[in-house]
């Protein structure tokens, strides 16, 4: 089964060849502010589920600054604000008697310092503002399972006006602006209907924001991946359906598609 998996990665390495789409070139407000997220990070592709971290981990000025910023976008994020600082502030404080470089915002600083409490779910809310979405569509929170239970009692209470309709991964090819979601428990949903039974208690669960779609391809932009905000490229089928996750990897089990939305 790793070899299985392993083959569909490199074939859909070699099928990624082509630059990811820029922001102007996605119709998606939530896929366009994704993209800018990705690029002020530095652009930083991953494929698949590497064993590895990128090499570029700095936690320069900029990247703490929009972690930052994530936190702000979210209303229980100013405890988090006020202890990053804090962790900043004694890496600076320990660094000026130091003279090996690793100063706050160094290139020797890891962005990985301030990978606690998770992120992800705080970045998905703040590329949400940063798209104009409203609050009511996607909910500002920490906790992934937490906007994906307003969202998927938004679809059942209003069917054919719910800005996301949930579908099943190997119902529907995700297409750029829809959310791409995994279970990171234990004990996994078999679909994501079975949320619908526990809505509102806890649950690990991560999405990306699908930016780029076609067969053998999804490309996804996440917070908090490798402690980063990078680009997935993770393999499809050939009618571009995202392909299961490798044995001990978080199951995906939902896309969040998103609607177009009313002209005005």
């Amino acid at each position: 089964m790793r070899l299985l998996h392993l083959a569909l990665i490199l074939s859909c390495a070699a099928a990624c060849t082509a630059r990811p789409p820029s922001p102007a070139e996605t119709a998606s407000p939530l896929a366009r502010a994704a993209l800018v997220e990705w690029q002020a990070w530095g652009g930083i592709t991953v494929t698949g589920w590497p064993a590895a971290r990128p090499a570029d981990i700095a936690a320069t000025a900029e990247r703490y600054a929009r972690l930052i910023a994530y936190w702000n976008a979210v209303p229980e994020g100013g405890w988090v604000v006020d202890r990053l600082q804090t962790v900043r502030a004694g890496i600076a404080a320990t660094a000026s008697g130091r003279d090996d470089g690793a100063a706050a915002g160094s290139a020797t600083e890891d962005i990985g310092l301030y990978s606690h409490p998770a992120w992800s779910a705080a970045f998905i809310s703040a590329v949400a503002r940063f798209a104009g979405i409203p609050e009511g569509d996607l909910p500002s929170t920490s906790r992934h399972a937490s906007y994906i239970d307003a969202m998927l009692e938004h679809a059942l209470a209003d069917p054919g006006g719910a800005p996301f309709r949930p579908y099943a991964p190997e119902e529907r090819a995700p297409a750029p602006g829809d959310l791409l979601c995994a279970d990171r428990s234990a004990t996994l949903l078999a679909h994501w209907s079975a949320r619908l039974a526990e809505i509102g208690e806890p649950r690990p669960m991560h999405c990306d924001v699908v930016v780029r779609s076609g067969p053998g391809i999804i490309e996804a932009v996440g917070g908090n991946v490798e402690d980063l905000v990078a680009l997935r490229r993770l393999p499809a089928d050939a009618g571009g359906r995202i392909l299961p996750a490798p044995p001990g990897e978080a199951a995906f089990i939902l896309i969040l598609a998103a609607q177009p939305r009313p002209a005005s």
